[in-house]
């Protein structure tokens, strides 16, 4: 069976590189610090998160991992290793100077990736999808934070898909005159934590996904009640009907869920890659 590589798997492994760098650090810093107890935790945590990335690696090679402004993190980057670890750590404590400045703009451009993970997820697997040629302009553009100037009809079905993903990874693009161009324009969509992973949905969508989140959180609390009374004692009829009624309610407002996010989650499985 031919194995399967999805845009969360993609995510995945950006989420996964990225927290082994921080527990990285957090050791370091802990054997800097002579705090032992702190260094076996991150070695021990940092064990685990090298068999996953290896395992997630090993499912999606052949695949090139790339993620917005990626150029400009990587310069970053080497800035600061020009800078001893003791220097590092006086300038996250001071809180000021140049150093602080290139750790601030290098964290605020990874978080934001980390948020996106799934967005970059789908375009690098639609990166895939195309010629190597117009895979190595995406992969560029993308790589510098800009908008790749394309011929629009070179991704075919997974263009929508494509400019979308761009969007909400921080790129603004739309097509206009059959290519894909820079666009400052408001993005149609809003995204919003569910599950502690960020989706995106229609903003005409987002009063009633609000609405309904707050409901749900309210039912799931009376939930929580009643089954915690059920546990002590025997319902009545007129107990297990209410009960039963909440329960009902509950799966109302999952259902509502779920019909609001059906095109974001059918977009992951769309773009899965065999």
């Amino acid at each position: 069976m031919a194995k399967t590589v999805s845009p969360r798997d993609i995510g995945g492994i950006i989420e996964v590189r990225k927290r082994i760098a921080e527990l990285t650090y957090k050791r370091g810093y802990a054997m800097r610090k002579g705090d032992q107890a702190a260094m076996k935790e991150a070695s021990e945590e940092l064990a685990g998160l090298e068999v996953k990335k290896a395992n997630l690696e090993k499912k999606a090679s052949g695949i090139e991992v790339y993620f917005p402004f990626q150029g400009r993190t990587e310069e970053l980057g080497a800035g600061i290793a020009k800078h001893g670890e003791e220097e590092v750590d006086a300038a996250l404590v001071a809180k000021s100077g140049e150093l602080y400045k290139m750790l601030c703009e290098r964290g605020k451009l990874l978080r934001r990736n980390m948020e996106a993970k799934n967005e970059i997820g789908k375009v690098v697997l639609i990166g895939m999808t195309v010629a190597p040629e117009v895979r190595a302009k995406l992969v560029e553009a993308v790589r510098a934070g800009k908008a790749p100037d394309i011929d629009a009809a070179a991704f075919g079905p997974n263009l929508e898909k494509l400019v979308a993903a761009l969007n909400r990874s921080g790129i603004g693009c739309k097509v206009a005159e059959g290519r894909i161009v820079p666009s400052e324009e408001d993005w149609v969509e809003e995204k919003v934590v569910l599950n502690n992973s960020h989706v995106w949905i229609p903003k005409q969508s987002l009063d009633k996904f609000v609405q309904n989140e707050m409901e749900l959180e309210r039912m799931g609390v009376r939930l929580q009640i009643k089954n915690a009374e059920k546990q002590v004692k025997n319902f009545s009829e007129d107990e297990m009907k209410e009960f039963e009624g909440l329960q009902g309610k509950y799966l109302d407002l999952m259902r509502v869920r779920k019909d609001l996010t059906a095109g974001y989650e059918k977009e992951i499985v769309d773009l899965e890659l065999q």
